[in-house]
């Protein structure tokens, strides 16, 4: 290759262009001055406080000549002397700057003017953001509400009679039918070997209970006692073991026993053997009861899908030292939570960049909750707190003792206003958003399928 063909190469290629660090629009800067004498004089006073216990071979404890002593401490003292003074500085000039601080500042030393023995330091941090309003009218929410009728009850009243089932002999001679507890003996083959958890003998289900798998329990269902049977079955993908997701396989089944069940009848004397009087007042209690789990979900499900729109309507921008903050406490209670769980983990075993999206969004939604619960003078009061922790109560045995220690004691009254204050800031949004009612079946609703 010629000269001038390595020049004509050179000039057609560009020059890797340098990234350009992202600016960060909440980063600010304040200049500090700390006077040298003020630190000399300060760091005089901290060698005196070592001196009165300075030892030294061939000296008394405290008798250490003061030439000895600033031998042995003297940067020690100068640095903590600089370092409080630089923290006076920077509380002088952070309050006289009016701006809204948001986290502690990261300290570059400057160079100092000539002739000046004043010492130069530059305080670098991030402020607060101006919180920006969204349109709430783009907010497309849904308040949900369901209606516990009478076949709620009912239905409610039918599970906790099949909850008290009992089992006995059948005396008739019929196939097995659903509601039966049965007994069987069987071997699952998968291409003529026998797999793993594929054997079993006096094994007991109650047909039709979604216990076992729906082909397992339809080859079952309609066999009488003593009868064997050989049938085909697909597992499911995600059944669990890799071996046998979508795995064809072969079961040999004896059927030894078939139960009649022992529904018992919702009469008095079975609601009295529940603690209730009648029948009566054990359905007034079960509504009760389903009505508050439904405003239950259907609240955690309103605040839930409410939240997640307001987040994505925020755009304003929020401290980077914060976010990380949030995204350390994050990755601290996952792992906690793991470990409860038995994994054997620790907190590096979780990279806190997985965090980051969720710890961005609380904290721009924490500090959008906190503005607008002072503007709107949406925090929780005494009769709110005070009628929540009655409705919390109700469901105890002693509703008038809990009630007491849920105001009374400091964290649970905390916990009780923090909720109340998010219900306060639900209902400010959906009274200020695209908000539409929408009506949600019982059974919906307890399944979560809504």
């Amino acid at each position: 290759m010629t000269e001038e063909t390595i020049e004509q190469a050179a000039e057609q290629t560009e020059a890797p262009k340098e990234e350009t660090p992202a600016v960060n629009p909440l980063e600010r800067s304040l200049e500090l001055t700390v006077p040298a004498a003020e630190v000399r004089t300060l760091s005089q006073k901290y060698l005196r406080n070592y001196a009165k216990d300075a030892r030294m071979p061939g000296f008394r404890k405290g008798h250490v000549p003061m030439a000895q002593v600033e031998q042995m401490y003297g940067m020690r003292a100068f640095d903590q002397a600089l370092n409080e003074l630089v923290g006076q500085a920077w509380s002088k000039a952070a309050q006289e700057s009016g701006l809204a601080i948001a986290c502690q500042p990261r300290i570059e030393a400057l160079e100092g003017e000539k002739d000046s023995e004043d010492m130069k330091f530059k305080a670098v941090f991030e402020v607060f953001p101006e919180i920006v309003y969204p349109d709430f009218k783009t907010l497309l929410l849904k308040r949900y509400s369901c209606t516990v009728d009478d076949a709620a009850v009912q239905k409610t009243l039918d599970v906790m009679a099949r909850q008290r089932v009992t089992y006995g002999p059948l005396e008739e001679d019929r196939p097995a039918q659903k509601d039966d507890r049965v007994t069987v003996n069987f071997r699952g083959t998968k291409d003529g070997v026998e797999f793993a958890g594929g054997k079993a003998d006096g094994f007991q289900f109650v047909l039709g209970d979604g216990r076992m798998l729906a082909d397992f329990d339809a080859a079952v269902t309609g066999m009488k006692k003593g009868e064997k049977k050989t049938f085909d079955m697909t597992f499911p993908e995600n059944y669990g073991p890799a071996e046998l997701n979508g795995a064809k396989v072969q079961f040999e089944v004896e059927l030894t026993n078939i139960e009649l069940a022992h529904i018992p009848e919702i009469t008095d004397d079975f609601a009295k053997s529940l603690g209730e009087e009648s029948v009566e007042s054990m359905r007034a209690a079960i509504r009760t009861n389903l009505e508050r789990e439904v405003e239950f979900r259907l609240t955690q499900k309103t605040e839930a899908e409410t939240f997640e729109a307001l987040a994505g309507a925020l755009t304003y921008p929020i401290p980077t030292s914060i976010v990380a903050q949030e995204r350390h406490a994050m990755a601290e209670q996952f792992a906690g939570t793991m470990k409860q769980r038995g994994a054997k983990v620790s907190l590096k075993d979780f990279p806190e960049s997985m965090f980051q999206e969720n710890a961005e969004k609380r904290v721009r939604l924490g500090l959008f909750t906190e503005d607008l619960v002072a503007k709107e003078k949406l925090q929780a009061t005494n009769e709110q707190i005070a009628e929540r922790a009655k409705v919390i109560a109700s469901s105890y045995e002693n509703p008038a003792e809990v009630e007491q220690y849920l105001t009374t004691d400091r964290n649970s009254r905390m916990n009780l206003g923090a909720q109340v204050q998010q219900k306060n800031v639900c209902d400010w949004l959906l009274a200020h958003a695209d908000t539409t009612d929408e009506a949600v079946e019982f059974d919906k609703v307890m399944s979560g399928a809504f």
